[in-house]
């Protein structure tokens, strides 16, 4: 039932806003850390257009969509005034600390040779307000598609403007 209402609930205007401040926050926050631990830096990854376009969908399904699903729909409560604060920070504390171990961890399990990208605290750190900020935008909006577009940006953003396509290289 809660993932039916997440996925079919599309927000107003109003919690799109919101969701899209909160997302600037992350933004204002996540690229001075990732520029000056060296995680992020400009840089355009020379490949062709259909390889972007490709990539782009996939990144939309997996971490995007996938993530945002389990992290998010299936581990926190969608009923955030009827549920006390304290459930709430606890749910938003092991939901983003399972989310970030999850990181390093695909790493060990699928992509060794980018164990030390994964599990480096700058990634770990961005990761985690990442996850953070996907969580208000899933209780701000009651829905996955706030969430999954900022995971999905985040990822397209790095991938093809801030060198995270030379570090998974």
């Amino acid at each position: 039932m809660r993932v039916v209402a997440a996925l079919t609930t599309i927000p107003d205007w109003r919690a799109w806003g919101r969701c899209a401040l909160a997302y600037g926050v992350f933004l204002i926050c996540a690229i001075p850390v990732g520029l000056l631990t060296g995680l992020l830096h400009l840089s355009v990854p020379r490949v062709a257009p259909a390889v972007v376009l490709s990539t782009s969908a996939i990144v939309l399904v997996h971490p995007a969509f996938v993530e945002e699903l389990i992290f998010r729909v299936l581990l926190l409560p969608r009923e955030t005034a009827s549920t006390g604060r304290g459930r709430l920070a606890v749910a938003a504390v092991v939901a983003l600390v399972l989310y970030v171990a999850s990181h390093p961890l695909n790493a060990i399990l699928f992509r060794p040779g980018l164990r030390t990208l994964f599990e480096s605290p700058a990634y770990l750190s961005l990761a985690a307000l990442l996850g953070a900020t996907c969580t208000a935008a899933y209780w701000i909006s009651r829905s996955i598609w706030p969430p999954v577009l900022i995971h999905w940006l985040t990822v397209v953003a790095w991938l093809y403007l801030f060198g995270g396509w030379a570090l998974l290289s």
